[in-house]
């Protein structure tokens, strides 16, 4: 079986997937398995594929290109890359994003030579001409304490930048439905399962980061549908974590049920439901939250004033 294994959903990124590709096949690590999930792309992004990969003919024996059936979200997609991954360590990548070409040789060899189940390294925020932000991927090398800043949204829960061993953190996984949030529940719950962890500080991944994406568009229709799903999501972690015990646990889920809350904030000027919605969704969780010792001060002071109705408000991306 391959070493690693790399989960790369692919919808609508024939602009970006040739950069993302060639930072993948030029990888110094040989014993590798790419996973191409194509979500029904509309566009070229396969065929962009396919002409990148023919550069690279010894990379093509290690990769599979898959197409969904339908169109299913990102959240069904990860779930079919990460049933169908047979390496001893696996890790996803999006398709618009790009990583350096030692990042799985070097993340590997740490794996080994920690025995982890976990690796984590840091990350930078471009828009692909200069870095926005360099991330810390993680503040301290212990599970549990990383388990707890990724809860209080301190440490990032994305999947991208954390190598799991396979055999060890698929066990048992509840896998999310919805889009908003998907990354939440996995990365959480994987690492729940791990028990050693380390971390490098170099940052591998480069997460491209489009203000003029769909997704950054802060439209009515955008901002409920990825509450309704973030919810969703956040609704079945919450169910996760009410079997277990761990430190600050209230706390914790109150960080959580705001966070899941967040994509209303911008909608509470424009109709009072919006702002009955956001304040009666997790009845209690607002006020709570205003004294939750683990948030940030400028988080706590958002939300204070989101219930006086003072909340700044953002205009839409058109």
């Amino acid at each position: 079986m391959p070493k690693v294994s790399v989960i790369v959903p692919v919808y609508g990124v024939e602009k970006y997937i040739e950069r993302c590709a060639r930072s993948l096949f030029g990888q110094t690590l040989d014993d590798i398995e790419y996973l191409f999930i194509d979500d029904c792309s509309p566009d070229k992004s396969i065929e962009v594929l396919n002409r990148v990969l023919k550069e690279y003919p010894h990379r093509e024996s290690q990769v599979r290109i898959h197409r969904m059936s339908t169109n299913s979200g990102q959240a069904a997609v990860r779930k079919w890359g990460m049933l169908n991954a047979t390496g001893d360590y696996v890790i996803h990548c999006d398709s618009d994003d790009w990583v350096d070409i030692t990042m799985y040789e070097k993340m590997y060899n740490k794996a080994v030579e920690e025995d982890s189940d976990v690796v984590v390294c840091d990350y930078v925020v471009t828009d692909g001409n200069q870095i926005l932000e360099s991330v810390k991927g993680c503040e301290y090398i212990d599970v549990n304490k990383f388990i707890q800043r990724m809860l209080f949204q301190r440490d990032s829960w994305s999947l991208w930048n954390k190598l799991y061993r396979r055999t060890v953190c698929y066990k048992d996984l509840v896998y999310p439905q919805g889009n908003m949030g998907e990354d939440m529940v996995l990365c959480i719950q994987m690492t729940l399962q791990c028990k050693r962890m380390a971390y490098i500080s170099e940052s591998y991944y480069n997460y491209y980061c489009n203000a003029f994406s769909i997704t950054n568009k802060r439209d009515v229709i955008r901002l409920t549908r990825n509450f309704e799903q973030l919810k969703s999501n956040t609704d079945l972690l919450l169910r996760i974590l009410d079997r277990i015990d761990f430190p600050n646990k209230k706390w914790a889920i109150n960080a959580l049920q705001y966070n899941a809350k967040t994509n209303l904030l911008n909608l509470i000027h424009r109709d009072k439901k919006y702002y009955n919605l956001w304040m009666n969704t997790y009845k209690g969780a607002n006020w709570l939250l205003i004294f939750n010792p683990f948030m940030t001060i400028e988080k706590r002071l958002k939300c204070f004033l989101a219930i006086l109705k003072l909340y700044p408000q953002k205009k839409d991306r058109i």
